[in-house]
């Protein structure tokens, strides 16, 4: 048996779909979950989810469920874009809600507030980069918007800026990302 550690909240997926239920962006920290398998389950998983949560959701209020042993964390935004956050069902809904609202303010602060579909399809390098700020191989990172929109918008300028002006740390830091991204 699994022990879990208590002093490591974790989470299992994060994910924005549209009004119809479609992926604007999933991200899911791991395997063991059916929900997870394949990009075939995890478009099935989101759209049971969708047809479950969409006439739930309030446009202000965040809300969590219990849904098909996992615990959901919703919040509707602009134009009826939902945007969820997946955990254990033990997993501390306070934690997970936390999640949700740090990842939405500082995704609302990089895309200057547009939180609508076309805009997050837009900004598609933000919501992800802002994901992987907050969450770490499945564990809870940071939770500070503040910190997670400048650590995103710091690194989409060091990716714009010319290698020749790069510092030594910059270009580091860019080739190892190359690198990990080119040998998975």
């Amino acid at each position: 048996m699994e022990t879990k550690n208590v002093f490591a909240p974790s989470i299992k997926g994060l994910f924005i779909l549209d009004e119809d239920g479609k992926r604007i962006f999933a991200k899911y920290w791991t395997g063991d979950c059916k929900a997870t398998g394949t990009t075939k389950l995890q478009k099935e998983f989101e759209l049971r989810v969708s047809k479950k949560t969409m006439g739930m959701a309030n446009m202000a209020d965040t809300d969590a469920i219990n849904f098909e042993k996992y615990v959901l964390v919703f919040k509707r935004l602009g134009d009826n874009t939902v945007l969820y956050v997946l955990g254990d069902p033990d997993e501390n809904e306070l934690m997970l809600a936390t999640v949700l609202n740090s990842y939405e303010e500082s995704v609302s602060q990089l895309l200057r507030g547009q939180l609508d579909a076309n805009s997050m399809l837009q900004g598609l390098a933000e919501v992800c980069l802002c994901a992987d700020e907050i969450v770490m191989d499945g564990l809870v990172m940071e939770t500070d918007s503040l910190l997670i929109a400048g650590r995103a918008s710091m690194a989409q300028t060091i990716k714009e800026i010319p290698i020749q002006d790069q510092t030594l740390q910059q270009f580091a830091s860019s080739a190892k990302e190359k690198l990990s991204n080119f040998l998975r």
